[in-house]
């Protein structure tokens, strides 16, 4: 049974099997520890096991007098900002309750919108119920038959950084290993290959604007260490960056590093692992990681059975979401990130994922939300709600095309209603104008007295 117990001002404590979890009593919201905050970068989480997540009803509960007479219906609290000119003339919204599960408020909400970056809410989803929470990608060094030749191999780990003090999975840590190995069997000089197998088909998405690569996205590969500087070719870049951590180590590289397949047999030097996926994730949802949403989709791909593709990547999403129990029949995706202009997406299956991550019966959904940016404080919503009351209560993901603006995420309201929403235009003319219409209609969900 769940209890609440007040320990400080403003906070309270949710008990389940003996587990704490504090929220704060304004926004119900896991409560953070300031000193404890500063610590750990916002937008790239140290490396951690994935938490054994367990249900919050402490959010999810909504208040004693919920359902009261006299207040005003969710729609007619929002109608005000949803005509707002800067929305243009095609938007798709859903609202949910994430109490009861039930829609509080929809208009188009069942018909596909191009959904830019929210679309990475069902990217993050989907990974994790086909991978779990406590996932992690390895990048191994093999040997073949010659033990001075060498394959770095990729796992497709979006967070792998050859910098010293990069947060992620640490190429010089895989170096370090990979040198005393081959020391330790008398080897000081090797020749390096590369493979990054793991992905095929086109690195670059089809469906893409060619504008699109370097200036918000890489080409999509197995193997790539601090791809956010958008290297040209990532796999030999990262084999590069290996050679010189080798040579740091005194272990001397012949020749340029070649692209080539791994020995099938051949023995593991090193391997280095990433965080839990739960923490690439959030890590991903909060600063709309384009590459880190590409690459988990195709590993989508791959645990569905099909090839680890740009092309298989968003049907095996789409079926992932199905697999979920969601109704995910109005949802085409060409990418992972949201990048493709040819998505659509039913803001009403973005409300379900949030609100199936928000809820108890699937806890491995749960950094979807914790993932998401807070009003005015994280990620890409840090400069925005700056003069707005629902700063620090909305968490929302963003997303921004030419001619598309979306917001999504969950938020507990003025009397104590939790609940996730959509709000999907893609017929914008002003981008500048959209946003701040969407930041208002979240701000009036969030003072909302609709119980």
């Amino acid at each position: 049974m769940w209890g609440r117990v007040a320990i400080a001002t403003g906070c309270v404590v949710v008990l389940a099997a003996g587990a704490g979890v504090v929220l704060d009593r304004t926004t119900g919201l896991p409560w953070i520890d300031d000193d404890a905050a500063a610590e750990t970068s916002l937008l790239h989480p140290a490396a951690a096991p994935a938490p054994a997540w367990s249900p919050a009803p402490g959010v999810l509960a909504g208040p004693a007098d919920a359902g009261a007479t006299g207040e005003p219906a969710v729609g007619d609290v929002l109608a005000p900002t949803l005509g707002a000119a800067g929305l243009g003339g095609r938007v798709g919204v859903s609202v949910v309750d994430l109490v009861t599960g039930t829609p509080s408020y929809e208009t188009a909400g069942a018909d596909p919108h191009t959904p830019a970056s929210t679309l990475k809410i069902l990217t993050g989803a989907a990974a994790l119920h086909a991978l779990g929470p406590d996932h992690r990608f390895t990048t191994r060094v093999v040997s073949g038959p010659d033990p001075s030749a060498v394959t770095l191999v990729g796992g497709g780990d979006p967070t792998l950084t050859a910098e010293d003090d990069g947060a992620g999975t640490r190429l010089a840590e895989l170096a370090a290993a990979t040198a005393q190995a081959l020391t330790d069997a008398g080897v000081s000089a090797v020749t390096l290959s590369y493979d990054a197998s793991l992905f095929s088909g086109p690195a670059a998405d089809p469906d893409w604007s060619p504008g699109y690569i370097p200036s918000v996205v890489s080409p999509t590969t197995a193997l790539a260490a601090d791809i956010m500087d958008r290297p040209s070719d990532p796999p030999l870049d990262a084999a590069e960056e290996f050679a010189g951590l080798l040579a740091d180590h005194g272990i001397a590289v012949d020749g340029d590093p070649a692209e080539a397949a791994a020995p099938a047999d051949g023995a593991e030097l090193a391997a280095v692992a990433s965080a839990p996926l739960a923490t690439v994730v959030e890590d991903i949802l909060t600063s709309s990681d384009n590459d880190g949403a590409e690459v988990l989709a195709r590993h989508v791909a791959l645990a569905s059975g099909a090839a680890g593709t740009s092309e298989a990547a968003g049907p095996a999403v789409v079926a992932t979401l199905a697999d979920l129990g969601l109704d995910a029949s109005g949802a085409t995706l060409l990418d992972g990130s949201g990048l493709a202009r040819g998505s659509a997406v039913p803001a009403t299956l973005i409300t379900q994922t949030l609100a199936l991550a928000a809820g108890p019966d699937h806890p491995e959904l749960r950094a979807v939300v914790t993932g998401l940016p807070v009003a005015a404080f994280t990620g890409t919503l840090a400069d925005r709600f700056d003069d707005s009351a629902a700063a620090g209560l909305v968490r929302a993901k963003t997303g921004t095309l030419t001619g598309v603006s979306a917001l999504a995420g969950v938020v507990v309201a003025a009397d104590g209603v939790p609940y996730a929403f959509a709000v999907l235009a893609d017929d914008v003319g002003n981008t500048t104008e959209a946003r701040a219409a969407l930041d208002d209609v979240a701000a009036a969900l969030a003072g909302c007295g609709c119980a």
